[in-house]
């Protein structure tokens, strides 16, 4: 595949992120040679860590790693440093992580969007984190009356008010201002409807959209401010990793394009990446952990032939073994209703029908694992495709080469080298549990 510049968005949980949709849009309307995918990960450092190793140019940053992530960078915009969080890095290669912040852009635009003006108007902000102070921020650029910050720590409220030159108050008081502001802006991580009395005469901006089962579509309760939101804070962070302006008009398109968007259901969960990833074993957890059936590709072709991998190379040569591998995917794929832990081949997603075969009906997970570590995992004279006098030569262009492939596939990064194979499994099924 040619190479692509790789970015994705980050965040715990982020599975349900639509970041990638959204970002695949505006690739495709640029000709842009650019995967968007998501990266799980533990903590700010890890997320930093991996998307480094992997070589992303950029990732959006979501919750709860907004703040975290600031004190792993190598410099910060100003609007950054005055927020205290950064939702969009800019990755250098080698050099230095840059972090901006396009979430205060990103609701002062959905309230424009919406007809409204925030200037002269009196408005509650709910939550106290990244997003919370990111929208305090812009509402007091865009010189609204005033400004309060709501969180259940009153003295976490109290001092990032005193921090932005706004109010703080406690969540638990919200009643109580409710009547005497024109907006309530929620970052909570979950919907403000659970604490926000009904009828509210407030215009409601929600930072919390529904899961993947839902669809971007307006018509969606709760959903529009939420992907407006996400939509506006983009646009410019889609501007600083590629350097190009999005005019307002193709602004305008992209939003109905991305506005109409169906998710279709994909039943199976399929394992995908580097040899000594941890595919097999760490897909049989999974499976146990999901109630699940398991099913090994490189196995399937095994009992199908009577021979292992590396005898079929010596008979048939890589190309007789990739024709095989690509009638199993081909055939239990689509063969039972019944949801299913797919472990793939590691060079199965070379081919482009393999990779076609497999988003349509699963969610993708990429096991990423360095070469050097890949290597420590595996027996090298089992593996046909490595020099074993130069394994970890040829282990580092063969996984170089097939990086552009794992990416454009998946659904999901995870990390196969940040924990044992039960705590990996355990986090893809949190991931996953998020979209169901």
């Amino acid at each position: 595949m040619p190479k692509a510049e790789l970015y994705a968005v980050t965040g715990k949980p982020v599975a349900h992120s639509l970041s990638p949709e959204l970002f695949g849009l505006l690739f495709r309307t640029f000709n842009r040679n650019a995967v968007y995918t998501r990266l799980a990960a533990d903590s700010a450092r890890e997320a930093l860590a991996t998307a480094r190793a992997i070589g992303l140019r950029g990732i959006n940053v979501t919750s709860p790693f907004k703040e975290d992530i600031v004190s792993c960078l190598d410099g910060l915009a100003e609007d950054a440093v005055r927020i205290g969080a950064a939702n969009c890095l800019a990755l250098h290669g080698a050099g230095p992580a840059i972090g901006y912040n396009t979430d205060f852009i990103g609701l002062i635009g959905t309230l424009h969007s919406s007809g409204v003006s925030p200037r002269g108007r009196a408005v509650l902000v709910l939550g106290t984190g990244g997003a919370a102070r990111a929208a305090a921020y812009g509402l007091l650029l865009a010189q609204a009356a005033r400004v309060v910050l709501a969180g259940r720590s009153f003295d976490r409220a109290q001092a990032a008010a005193r921090a932005l030159g706004c109010e703080g108050a406690r969540l638990e008081d919200v009643g109580k201002i409710l009547g005497t502001v024109d907006i309530v802006v929620s970052s909570l991580p979950f919907p403000a409807s659970r604490i926000l009395p009904a009828p509210n005469r407030a215009l409601l901006v929600d930072a919390h959209y529904a899961s993947s089962a839902a669809s971007p579509k307006e018509g969606n309760r709760g959903a529009s401010t939420a992907l407006r939101w996400l939509f506006h804070q983009a646009i410019p962070s889609f501007e600083i990793f590629t350097g190009l302006e999005v005019p307002k008009a193709v602004e305008q398109n992209i939003w109905k394009a991305f506005a109409g968007l169906e998710r279709r259901p994909r039943p199976h969960i399929a394992l995908v990446g580097f040899m000594g990833a941890g595919k097999t074993t760490i897909g049989r957890q999974l499976a146990r952990l999901m109630g699940r059936e398991f099913a090994d590709t490189d196995g399937l072709v095994e009992t199908a032939t009577g021979m292992s991998v590396s005898a079929i190379f010596k008979r048939r040569g890589e190309s007789g073994f990739r024709s095989l591998e690509k009638s199993v995917i081909k055939n239990i794929v689509p063969a039972t209703g019944t949801p299913m832990v797919i472990s793939v081949g590691g060079g199965a997603v070379l081919d482009k029908d393999n990779r076609a075969g497999l988003a349509k009906t699963c969610r993708i997970v990429w096991l990423w694992t360095a070469a050097r570590t890949a290597l420590s995992r595996i027996d090298i004279a089992m593996r046909p495709v490595l020099d074993p006098d130069r394994p970890l030569e040829s282990a580092s262009r063969t996984l170089a080469a097939r990086v552009p492939a794992y990416a454009s596939v998946a659904d999901l990064i995870v990390n196969s080298e940040s924990g044992s194979p039960p705590e990996v499994a355990l986090r893809i099924k949190d991931e996953m549990d998020q979209t169901l």
